[in-house]
């Protein structure tokens, strides 16, 4: 049998197969065989169609089926933590690849409406592919990210009862008030099959933001003190409350983080930047910190791990899933979906629990 046939079977063989098959079928060829062949399978050719209300439907789903059946095994299946950080890592990698395929090869109906480039101008092509490549993100997103995750939160729910809570901390506004609220609408909504989890939708991206801002100040915090040196006795007296393994801080210009800032830039362990002195101290040049700003620094790509700061990238910057759902934009997409808040919460629970970030040395 040539390559090219025996290829198409083992293709057609794994369309054919539900998740757990799968994952046996990984046992008995090798887990690099399977996976390449699994990956190849995986970037298939995707026909999206445009509907009457300007929305964009994926005429050729099938085979996502398997797909999504076997990243759910990855995370049902790990046996402690590390695994399950292992699967999820595994997931956003391979969930990149199937995308860089999709928008090189899947077909989509030609766009219409207003773009600011007129056709024939310099820059329109590029504008009309942006915009596709953005309409395919989306739908990948929701398509894999979205039901694998959902899935995923359904299974914990039946098998554990719960879903993880978060023990945010009592700052001016009790932020664990705020998540068991939205994890409550989450839940309810799980519990009564509805489509849409409103109220997590629109607090969600609050507690991100909070979680991210918090962690990455702490990180940089941290980092700075264990580099500095030759403090005089009022330097050291600075940095007395920041002392302590378990200690978390979430201050802000007008409580000393100004000063610690110009401390640190003046010490030398760390550039004076706007990027910096926003996660440092919240501000900068009168500008506040935003999630978006959060995960544009370099500081945030630096410390995160690639495949979950290009998951941040793909929902907050280049969908804007935030404005979208505070400001009422992209009124072809429905993002208070509950695929949508699903990746969100994953998101907020990983941020919390340290797996997106780099290991601290």
């Amino acid at each position: 049998m040539s390559r090219g046939k025996f290829l198409t079977a083992c293709f057609v063989h794994l369309y054919e197969m539900d998740g757990r098959q799968l994952l046996l079928s990984y046992k008995r060829l090798g887990y690099r065989t399977h996976h390449n062949l699994y990956i190849a399978m995986l970037t298939y050719h995707k026909i999206f169609k445009a509907t009457n209300n300007l929305s964009i439907c994926l005429s050729n789903p099938e085979p996502i089926a398997a797909c999504n059946d076997e990243f759910l095994l990855r995370l049902t299946e790990a046996k402690n933590k590390g695994e399950l950080h292992e699967a999820k890592v595994s997931i956003l990698k391979d969930f990149q690849t199937i995308y860089a395929f999709d928008v090189t090869d899947a077909e989509f109906p030609e766009p219409v409406g207003h773009f600011s480039k007129k056709q024939g101008e310099d820059g329109f092509l590029q504008e009309k592919r942006e915009f596709v490549k953005k309409r395919i993100l989306l739908q990948d997103v929701w398509f894999y990210l979205g039901n694998t995750f959902g899935e995923y939160h359904v299974y914990k729910i039946n098998t554990e009862g719960s879903l993880p809570v978060i023990e945010g901390k009592r700052l001016a506004i009790n932020y664990r008030e705020i998540y068991c609220k939205a994890l409550e609408d989450y839940v309810e909504t799980i519990r009564n099959g509805n489509k849409h989890a409103i109220a997590a939708s629109f607090i969600l991206p609050a507690l991100i933001e909070q979680s991210l801002g918090m962690t990455l100040q702490n990180r940089m915090l941290r980092k700075c003190m264990a580099g500095v040196k030759e403090l005089s006795e009022e330097e050291s007296k600075l940095l007395t409350p920041f002392h302590g393994e378990s200690h978390i801080f979430y201050g802000s210009e007008e409580y000393i983080m100004g000063k610690v800032y110009k401390l640190f830039v003046r010490k030398g362990v760390l550039k004076d930047s706007p990027d910096n002195e926003i996660i440092l101290t919240g501000s900068s040049r009168r500008k506040r910190r935003t999630l978006g700003g959060l995960i544009s620094s370099r500081y945030a790509k630096e410390e995160m791990l690639p495949e979950y700061y290009e998951l941040m990238k793909d929902i907050f910057i280049k969908l804007n899933i935030r404005n979208c759902i505070m400001h009422g934009l992209g009124e072809s997409f429905d993002y208070l979906d509950r695929g949508i808040a699903a990746i969100m919460f994953q998101l907020l629970w990983d941020i919390s629990g340290g797996e997106v970030f780099q290991a601290e040395v």
